[in-house]
């Protein structure tokens, strides 16, 4: 399991980009949504490449974190950019499969 300590290093090294940001970032929570924002932006710009970075990213972050983190990725991250799913149909084809299940799973229970 990574450590959540760990985690805005662990972005940071991946997601270049995202480094001065992470400095700043406190518990696990806050550190996802700098995450999400992040990957909000380069959504609006249409930067597919870099936002399938941040998608496997968040994969391997929900498959291999706490339970805090998989509850912030759950919470924040997924609910943050389905509205970017429902509109763009490549987005959504670009979300790992494990968050696509999860996705799913947390709409079908908000219509139960």
């Amino acid at each position: 399991m990574l450590p959540d300590a760990k985690i805005p290093l662990l972005i940071a090294q991946q997601i270049p980009a995202l480094s001065p940001g992470m400095e700043q970032t406190g518990p696990v929570t806050q550190t996802i949504r700098t995450f999400t924002a992040y990957t909000k932006q380069l959504i609006n710009k249409g930067q597919l490449q870099e936002v399938k970075k941040c998608f496997s990213m968040a994969g391997v972050l929900y498959r291999n974190g706490s339970t805090l983190l998989k509850n912030a990725i759950e919470d924040v991250f997924l609910y943050s950019i389905s509205p970017f799913l429902e509109a763009q149909q490549y987005i959504k084809e670009s979300l790992p499969q494990s968050l696509k299940h999860l996705r799913n799973q947390h709409l079908k229970n908000t219509l139960c």
